[in-house]
């Protein structure tokens, strides 16, 4: 039988009481050492003044068994199937476009990429965010997934990132303290890509030279993750550059950028922010749009799907007829009732016909409004947090631009203890919300964990990040 030691919960106990036992003199080297192992892992960010910032990382890690792990990894391969219906239910239903709003231009692009018929493969590098953590005993019932995002996620270097910073930083000193740790590094998501890489490359018939990571260079501050995530895969032996999407030309019937020819190319941006890069003069974005048609792009067009109201599609039983027996179990368990904000009637959270502007009046502590389209936890107002004169003013502001926000169902964002050090070497328990985010493949799957004293966890509103590693 099983040592009990070694479930996630029992060796994240131990681990926070080895904390406490850790000497005062000790955890001041550790400080003293954490903004230089930083820099050294590229863990920093940048204000709009270009000023570097580095990433927290939470002292403690989180560790996932093998068990969960098959769990999650088997979840979210079925939820990323009911995914992949999106982008034929958007050019076949008039109902589903409705529920997927794409601006003229936007829904212009999409068409041209599908003009002569679907658009296959589709490949597609998402990161499923969830209320998940792994200590509760009833981790495998009680969670919900959040949101999909599958365009430019974040987390591509700093989730291997705060395994190698930790590694190097924070397990020395555990391992000295708890000999019987056995621990192992998770599924680097950086090759999970590269794998996807050469199985696109391979499914449009290119042989993968090179790639090319796009980004808008022209914007100060945020991540600048795509310098690293290069460097690695031209470690992996792939020729790998980073450059802006107006650096895409067509020449010669060739996709190049900045003169070199590119196999595929990974973007950062929705198409919505590349129309705003090319402004008035959209020949600087023809060679990515052509690219787009030719699917040589990842996340290639069915990515634009991620809206927040991708959820209605799957908790509408209007909807229901589209996806598998399987997918709909998981919709019912484990996805947040969501609606697309306009005047209506619709179902509620309990399958009632209402009026869904006056439902969402009514029952302002049960839910949320998001922006649909937004991330980085723009725009989130929780019902419980603020007033029913607050929440109606922002209910208002919402219904005048109907089709731009969400109202969903609020979920239970977890809180547990993480040891924080005070400067003097003091170390304390202190509560943190936590949430999970998978990004699963084929070829396994990778977690970033994000913890903050806010219920809008977001590393952009001064959230740190959680090393994530496997129980041996």
């Amino acid at each position: 039988m099983r040592d009990m030691r070694y479930t996630p919960q029992r060796v994240m106990e131990e681990v926070n009481a080895a904390f406490l036992r850790i000497p005062k003199a000790q955890v001041r080297q550790l400080l003293s050492r954490q903004e230089r192992l930083s820099v050294k892992h590229g863990m920093s960010m940048f204000t709009h003044r270009g000023k570097a910032r580095i990433i927290q990382v939470h002292l403690r890690p989180w560790v996932i068994d093998r068990a969960q792990y098959r769990f999650f990894h088997r979840t979210c391969m079925i939820l990323r199937g009911a995914l992949s219906r999106l982008l034929p239910l958007y050019l076949s239903d008039p109902k589903a476009r409705q529920v997927l709003p794409l601006d003229p231009e936007e829904r212009q692009w999409v068409l041209a990429a599908n003009a002569k018929a679907l658009q296959r493969p589709q490949a597609v590098v998402d990161r499923l965010d969830t209320t998940a953590t792994f200590t509760p005993s009833d981790w495998r019932q009680n969670f919900w997934f959040l949101e999909p995002n599958s365009v430019g996620i974040g987390g591509v270097h700093y989730i291997p990132a705060t395994c190698e910073l930790t590694a190097e930083w924070i397990l020395p000193v555990l391992r000295r303290m708890l000999p019987d740790l056995r621990i192992e590094m998770q599924d680097d998501i950086r090759r999970l890509i590269f794998k996807l890489f050469i199985r696109h490359a391979k499914g449009i018939g290119r042989r993968l030279n090179r790639v090319a990571l796009v980004e808008d260079q022209s914007v100060n501050g945020g991540t600048d993750e795509f310098t690293s995530v290069a460097r690695h895969f031209r470690r992996l032996g792939l020729s790998a550059i980073t450059a802006d999407p107006r650096d895409v030309v067509i020449y010669k019937d060739e996709v190049t950028v900045r003169g070199k020819p590119v196999d595929l190319i990974y973007r950062d941006s929705e198409i919505t922010e590349i129309l705003e890069m090319g402004g008035r003069d959209k020949r600087s974005i023809a060679g990515i749009r052509e690219a787009f048609i030719r699917n040589r792009v990842i996340s290639s067009i069915a990515g634009e799907f991620d809206h927040k109201s991708a959820w209605e599609l799957f908790t509408n039983p209007e909807f229901s007829r589209h996806f598998t027996l399987r997918q709909r179990r998981l919709f019912k368990g484990h996805l947040l009732w969501t609606r697309l904000l306009w005047n209506r009637k619709t179902t509620s959270t309990e399958g009632r016909v209402v009026d869904l502007v006056p439902f969402s009046r009514r029952h302002r502590e049960a839910l949320v409004i998001k922006p649909n389209r937004a991330y980085g936890g723009e725009g989130v107002i929780f019902g419980h947090q603020v007033s029913q004169a607050v929440w109606e003013r922002r209910l208002d502001e919402a219904l005048r631009r109907p089709f731009t926000h969400v109202i969903q169902q609020s979920a239970l964002v977890r809180a547990e203890l993480f040891p924080v050090a005070d400067p003097d070497g003091t170390v304390r328990m202190t509560p943190y919300y936590a949430v999970t985010g998978f990004a699963a493949s084929a070829d396994g799957m990778a977690v970033l964990g994000r913890a903050s004293k806010e219920a809008v966890v977001n590393v952009s509103r001064r959230g740190g990040l959680i090393a994530i590693w496997r129980l041996g």
